[in-house]
C-alpha cells in the first residue's frame, strides 16, 4: 500500500475526534481505515478476563475479532488473544502469520506447519488503561504475503493510525465513564434501602435497618445472642477480621455515620460474597467500615437481594448493549427469578418466545449461557 500521507493522517484524526460521538460511529470509521489500507480494520475493547464489552464496535464484531486472535498462538497453551491482553506492550506492533504471533521488533520465531492455523496475516497494536480495559486494533490481510503486511511503509502507516485510535478511544472513554457514572447513580437511586446491620469491633449490634438481622439469619450467616452477633460463616469471619484491623480511611474522618453511608450503595466497591437464602434466591452480603464515636471502626453489613434489581438496569441494557425493551425486561426478570420456568410464568409468555428472546439477547450481549446473562445483570446492578 502507499505511504499514509499527511493529509490522509489528518483526515482520519479529524474523523476520529470530530465525528465519533457514540459507539455506533466506530464501524464507519473502521470501514474508512479499511479502504485506506486495502485490508480489513478491526478494533474492540475487552476486560482483563477476556470479556468483550461490546462498546464502540458491538459484541458481534468483538467476538469475531477475538475468535481470530484465539486461533493464533504465542506458545504452547497461550493464545495470541491471551498474550495481547496480559503481556503485549502498548504502542508496539505485532505480526500474526501462519497461526503465530510475534513482535515485529524481535527476531522472528521459527514457524512450522504444526503452528499453522490460518493463512490470514495481520498486524496488531493494543491500548491498555489503568482500569484493566484493553483495546485491540488490527489490520487483517487475507491474501497479502508476509513481506507486504510487514513492510516498513505499512508498519509506519499502521502505527500512525493506531496512535489516532488511541487518542480517540481515550477521549471517548473519558466521556463514556462520566455517562456511566451518571447511569449507575440513576440505577441505584431506588436501591439503597436494603437489609443492613451495624456492629462494632466487639460484634455488638448498634443498629438494624429493614430487618437486617432476619436477612442474615435466613442466609445462616449470623445470629444475635445477648445483643452480640455470632458469626456462622467462615468467609464473613475472615472479612470482618480484615476490615476490623484496617485503619479507618480518610473519607470517614468527618464522622458522618450510618445514615450517609446507607445512601451510598455502590456494592461494587465493597468486599463481600454471595449465598442463597432458604427460598433458593441468590443474595450478596457486603461489608464496609464506617466511622464510629471511638477509634474502633464500626462495620456495616448489608444484604443485597436480586429481587431488588432496579428497573433502571433495563435502560442500561438497552442503551449500552442494544437490547429491545422486551428483551431487557426478560433479562432482568430472569435474574430476579433465577428460573426459566418462573420467568415464563411471570411474563406470561410461551417457552418458544422465551427461547427466541434469549437467542437474540445472547447475540447482542456476547454471553453464551443463562448463567452468564444473570451474572451480567448482577454486574450492572452492583450485586457482584
Amino acid at each position: 500500500m502507499p505511504n499514509l500521507s499527511k493529509d490522509a493522517e489528518l483526515d482520519l484524526l479529524e474523523d476520529g475526534l470530530g465525528k465519533i460521538t457514540t459507539h455506533t460511529d466506530w464501524l464507519p470509521f473502521l470501514d474508512k481505515v479499511s479502504r485506506v489500507f486495502g485490508s480489513k480494520a478491526c478494533a474492540a475493547e475487552y476486560l482483563n478476563d477476556g470479556f468483550a464489552t461490546g462498546r464502540f464496535t458491538g459484541p458481534a464484531h468483538a467476538e469475531a475479532f477475538r475468535d481470530f486472535l484465539n486461533s493464533a498462538s504465542y506458545h504452547a497453551g497461550v493464545s495470541a488473544f491471551k498474550y495481547l491482553l496480559e503481556l503485549a506492550e502498548p504502542d508496539a506492533v505485532y505480526r500474526i502469520h501462519q497461526g503465530h504471533i510475534s513482535k515485529l521488533e524481535a527476531a522472528a520465531k521459527s514457524l512450522t506447519n504444526e503452528n499453522e492455523v490460518s493463512s490470514q496475516s495481520a498486524i496488531i497494536s493494543i491500548t491498555r488503561d489503568s482500569s484493566g480495559l484493553t483495546v485491540i486494533f488490527g489490520l487483517l490481510f487475507d491474501d497479502a504475503s508476509p513481506v507486504e503486511t510487514t513492510s516498513a511503509e505499512t508498519v509506519l502507516a499502521f502505527s500512525k493510525v493506531a496512535k489516532i485510535l488511541k487518542t480517540c478511544f481515550g477521549a471517548l472513554t473519558n466521556i463514556y465513564m462520566l455517562k456511566t457514572q451518571s447511569r449507575i447513580q440513576r440505577a441505584f437511586a431506588n436501591h439503597c434501602a436494603v437489609p443492613s446491620v451495624l456492629i462494632n469491633k466487639q460484634r455488638l449490634v448498634i443498629a438494624e435497618h429493614e430487618n437486617g438481622l432476619s436477612a442474615l439469619a435466613d442466609l445462616d450467616v449470623g445470629l444475635v445472642t445477648g445483643g452480640k452477633l455470632q458469626i456462622r460463616n467462615r468467609e464473613l469471619e475472615m472479612l470482618l477480621s480484615e476490615i476490623s484491623s484496617a485503619p479507618i480511611s480518610a473519607r470517614d474522618e468527618h464522622k458522618t455515620g450510618y445514615k450517609q453511608d446507607a445512601k451510598s450503595d455502590s456494592s461494587l466497591s465493597r468486599p463481600g460474597f454471595c449465598l442463597r437464602d432458604r427460598s433458593g434466591n441468590l443474595n450478596r452480603v457486603t461489608i464496609e467500615a464506617v466511622s464510629g464515636d471511638t477509634h474502633d471502626p464500626w462495620v456495616l453489613l448489608r444484604v443485597c437481594q436480586p429481587a431488588n434489581i432496579p428497573e433502571a438496569v433495563e435502560t442500561i441494557l438497552q442503551e449500552e448493549l442494544g437490547l429491545s425493551q422486551s428483551e431487557a425486561h426478560l433479562a432482568r426478570s430472569l435474574a430476579e427469578t433465577g428460573s426459566v420456568s418462573a420467568t415464563i410464568d411471570l411474563l406470561n409468555i410461551t417457552r418458544n418466545t422465551m427461547k427466541t428472546h434469549l437467542r437474540r439477547i445472547f447475540d447482542k450481549t456476547a454471553v453464551r449461557t443463562q448463567l452468564e446473562l444473570v451474572q451480567l445483570v448482577y454486574r450492572l446492578s452492583g450485586l457482584v
